[in-house]
């Protein structure tokens, strides 16, 4: 028979203490847990726009074609008005500041849940500058399994941890703790957590949260406002991301080509329409927007897939208009309409294997067509007796264009000419030329074609603060 009364008391507690410390351990780790959930559920954000595509997008029963890219998509292309044309079943899955890696994986998906057999991608220049966004990656990630089964949603997760570029870096916990990186504003909280607690439709949230963004269904919303071309003329996309393509762009274009090749899906990428000083402002008269273009469509071309860019296109395709225009890059509501009819009918004619080339201009040509101004801006230099004014226009080749130089002021409601119209693009401001001198003063130079008998054309203003 065993003796236990040679057992010690310290021996008779060492299985008590490791079953405290379990029991501690997982405390610690429920703990962990709900404190995670919670901040989850107050800070990360409802109703975004991802949020918004995959809800509707899960209840889509059948899809024939969609649409994919950035924001340049998501506002700038109706699949309501392409379906009322082409008599398609269309889906707009498109969402701002989408990355190339969340592009292939919109891709991805609607070929395995629906077989679709066209691609329409709006590539925009900002897609391609700038490395992959893992933080971007897991919100779009999210969003996408919220309406998945548990499995679906391991396995989405599998699939990005285990990534060769993921696996083993601290981004590979990303998923799980979305509010450290993707989180609302402390003065939005109480909002937030009311819209969830409500239930209130995450359509209905992202508009609030957007309050220029109006989503209309499937994956599409439209932008209200207009374009003020009067100040605009130095917010171009090539002051944003003049940078080269970076490789890991490239290669996402790449991958995202050979994954439709390999499924027999027609890829089509295209430029959606952007106001003419926007492609302008690349290097001298486009020249750098133009080599872009060139570099995109070889390398599209060799995986079969094509590159149109509608900055290019002509007018029996596409006329543009400066009422089409929220800002420098996206469409509004007219203008989104008014492309996506023209892009409709381009796809219609593409199934008919019509000549498409034609409808496009050379980069020599569409120089030629641009028989305006576009916009025009001023670049400002404090001197000694006054304010030297520098301008630019953004013309076409052929545009001829002389300025006028004047002064405004606010008192008084009225315009003064400093200089008038001629072909000098500088000018100096004397101090107090508007007849204040309290260390600022509004400047609006105004520009025409010459021959012209407008008051202006086009026209830049801006307030200059001094200090003599």
């Amino acid at each position: 028979m065993e003796n236990n009364e040679n057992v010690s008391p310290q021996a008779s507690q060492k299985p008590k203490r490791k079953k405290h410390k379990w029991i501690g351990v997982i405390i610690a780790v429920v703990c962990v847990v709900l404190i995670n959930e919670l901040l989850k559920f107050c800070l990360e954000p409802y109703g975004s726009a991802s949020q918004v595509m995959w809800d509707d997008y899960h209840k889509e029963d059948s899809i024939d074609q969609i649409f994919v890219g950035s924001s340049l998509c998501y506002v700038g292309i109706s699949p309501y008005v392409v379906d009322d044309i082409m008599g398609t079943n269309s889906y707009n899955m498109g969402t701002p500041s989408q990355y190339l890696a969340q592009t292939k994986l919109a891709i991805k998906t609607a070929i395995e849940d629906h077989g679709v057999k066209r691609v329409v991608m709006a590539l925009g220049y900002f897609s391609l500058t700038g490395e992959r966004s893992t933080i971007a990656e897991v919100s779009f990630l999210r969003a996408k399994t919220k309406g998945e089964s548990l499995l679906e949603k391991l396995t989405t997760y599998a699939n990005y941890a285990f990534d060769e570029d993921i696996v083993g870096t601290p981004a590979s916990l990303n998923y799980f703790f979305p509010w450290i990186y993707n989180s609302v504003d402390l003065k939005e909280v109480a909002s937030n957590v009311k819209a969830k607690l409500e239930g209130k439709q995450a359509t209905e949230q992202e508009m609030v949260n957007n309050v220029y963004r109006h989503y209309v269904g499937k994956g599409y919303g439209y932008l209200t406002g207009y374009l003020n071309f009067d100040d605009t003329g130095n917010d171009t996309t090539y002051s944003y991301y003049s940078e080269t393509f970076s490789e890991d762009s490239l290669q996402e274009l790449r991958d995202i080509a050979n994954l439709c090749q390999e499924n027999d899906v027609e890829l089509i990428v295209i430029a959606t329409p952007h106001p003419a000083y926007d492609v302008l402002s690349y290097g001298t008269n486009g020249d750098e927007y133009f080599e872009k273009m060139l570099l995109l469509q070889e390398l599209f071309a060799e995986y079969g897939a094509e590159y149109y860019d509608f900055n290019l296109a002509k007018d029996e395709l596409f006329t543009t208009s400066d009422s089409y225009f929220f800002d420098h890059e996206h469409m509004n509501k007219e203008g989104s309409e008014a492309f996506s009819t023209s892009l409709a009918n381009f796809l219609l004619m593409k199934e008919a294997g019509e000549d498409l080339s034609s409808l496009f201009y050379t980069p020599e040509e569409y120089l030629d067509s641009i028989d305006y101004i576009s916009t025009i801006w001023f670049n400002t230099t404090t001197k000694t007796n006054g304010i030297s004014v520098s301008s630019i226009a953004y013309t076409g080749t052929n545009v001829d264009v002389e300025y006028q130089y004047t002064v405004y002021n606010e008192s008084t409601g009225e315009y003064k000419v400093v200089q008038d119209y001629s072909s000098s693009t500088s000018c100096l401001i004397p101090f107090g030329a508007d007849g204040n001198d309290d260390g600022s003063i509004k400047i609006v130079v105004n520009a025409r074609q010459v021959g012209s008998d407008l008051a202006y054309e086009k026209r830049c203003v801006q307030t200059i603060s001094y200090d003599k």
